[in-house]
């Protein structure tokens, strides 16, 4: 007897509970930051496993985006790599929240510019570009 196995991932997915589904999204999303910041340091797993004092293949697990990762574990991995891996939503308003504004005087004739970009021209023929920069620290 020949099985129909079309439509057998279909029927699986929908099977997977909402709260797994966010669970691997969030494990995945965690991993892919550490390698991003590994990257950014030229770091390899074996590197960041003797920094963490951990096997290479207990890390390789972590990173795999499959582990269940413990709150104490990622905190590790942050105070090894010296910055976060994760931040809550409130932490990410205040940090962000601060805008600094940077003004560039730009010396022409006003016939010389053209119109582009958010121009004010003073008396003088100058004309101010206003660029507004969100504080990243």
């Amino acid at each position: 007897m020949k099985k129909d196995f079309k439509g057998v991932a279909s029927r699986i997915r929908t099977r997977i509970k909402p709260e797994n589904r966010a669970f691997i999204k969030k494990n995945l999303a965690i991993a892919e930051q550490v390698n991003s910041i590994l990257r950014q340091r030229g770091w390899n797993q074996k590197i960041f496993a003797e920094k963490l004092e951990k096997e290479t293949s207990e890390v390789s697990k972590w990173l795999s985006g499959l582990h269940n990762l413990t709150l104490q574990s990622i905190t590790k991995m942050e105070s090894v790599l010296g910055e976060d891996i994760i931040t809550t939503p409130l932490e990410a308003s205040e940090k962000y929240r601060e805008i600094q504004y940077i003004v560039f005087k730009v010396y022409a004739r006003p016939n010389e510019v053209g119109s582009e970009g958010n121009q004010d021209y003073s008396e003088n023929g100058s004309i101010e570009n206003k660029i507004c920069y969100n504080k990243v620290a």
